[in-house]
C-alpha cells in the first residue's frame, strides 16, 4: 500500500470513529417533518437523500441497496407497492427497522446483503447511494463512506434484478460524471435523467459541516438498459466479482 492510500485509510478510519461519536450524543434528525433514529455506526443523511422518491411512480417494487437508516426506502414506500431494503451492515438495518416501526410503513421487508449476494427477483426502480471514497476496508460497518467494490458490482448485476422498464437511480457527486456514464455505458446502461439533488437548508449546510462533508451536493443519475439489451429474465448471470 502506497503511502497516500495508507493515509487516505488513517484519515477515513478516523472520521468513522469520528462520526460515530457525533451520533451517539446526537441520535436523532428530522426530515421533512419525521423523525428518525440514527444509530452511533450509520451514516447519517446530509444531503436530501429523501428527494430519490420522486423518481419512484405508484405501485412500484423498489430495492434500495444500502439502505442506511432507511430514509429513502420510508420515503419511497409512502407510493411503493413494495420495498426491499437491504445493506451490508447489521446495525444499519436495525437501524432501518427501528425507524420503520418509528412511522409504521408496512410495506418494506429487510435483508442482510452484501450488493446482490442475497437479493432474488426484479425491481421496477433501484436506489442506490454508493460510497463517495475509494478506500478498502473489510469490516462491514465501515462500508458506507468507503468502497472500491460498490460501484462495479452495481453494474455487473443490475440487468439481472431490473423489471421490464425498470431504472436505476444513482446518487453521486457530479464531478464523478464522466467516469460514471463510462461505467453504466461499459454495462449497457443509459442516462435517462441527470438532476441535481436539493439545496441544503442552513441547517443541513451546518449539520454537514460539523459532519466534515464539506463540498458535497451529489447529483441524481437515472439510467435505464439501453435499447436491445436482454430483459432481465433473459440476460446471462453476471459473474460475481
Amino acid at each position: 500500500m502506497g503511502v497516500y492510500e495508507a493515509s487516505k485509510r488513517g484519515i477515513m478510519a478516523l472520521w468513522y470513529w469520528y462520526v460515530r461519536r457525533l451520533n451517539s450524543v446526537w441520535p436523532t434528525t428530522t426530515i421533512e417533518g419525521r423523525q428518525f433514529a440514527v444509530f452511533p455506526g450509520v451514516y447519517r443523511p446530509l444531503e436530501n437523500e429523501h428527494a430519490c422518491a420522486a423518481y419512484c411512480r405508484e405501485g412500484d417494487r423498489v430495492l434500495d441497496l444500502g439502505c442506511g437508516i432507511g430514509v429513502g426506502a420510508i420515503f419511497c414506500a409512502d407510493k411503493a407497492g413494495h420495498v426491499l431494503a437491504t445493506d451490508i451492515s447489521e446495525t444499519a438495518l436495525r437501524n432501518a427497522e427501528e425507524n420503520c416501526r418509528r412511522h409504521e410503513v408496512r410495506n418494506i421487508d429487510f435483508l442482510h446483503s452484501d450488493m446482490f449476494d442475497k437479493i432474488d427477483g426484479e425491481f421496477d426502480l433501484v436506489i442506490a447511494n454508493p460510497p463517495y471514497i475509494a478506500a478498502d476496508f473489510a469490516d462491514a460497518e465501515n462500508q458506507y463512506a468507503t468502497s472500491v467494490r460498490y460501484l462495479p458490482l452495481l453494474f455487473d448485476a443490475i440487468h439481472d434484478h431490473l423489471a421490464p422498464g425498470g431504472r436505476l437511480l444513482v446518487q453521486y457527486p457530479a464531478w464523478f460524471r464522466g467516469s460514471l456514464l463510462k461505467l453504466a455505458a461499459s454495462h449497457g446502461m443509459v442516462l435517462k435523467e441527470e438532476r441535481r439533488m436539493p439545496r441544503k437548508s442552513l441547517g443541513l449546510a451546518l449539520t454537514s459541516l460539523l459532519y466534515l462533508q464539506v463540498g458535497f451536493r451529489s447529483t441524481f443519475f437515472l439510467f435505464e438498459p439501453a435499447a436491445g439489451k436482454p430483459a432481465a429474465q433473459d440476460a446471462p448471470k453476471a459473474r460475481a466479482a
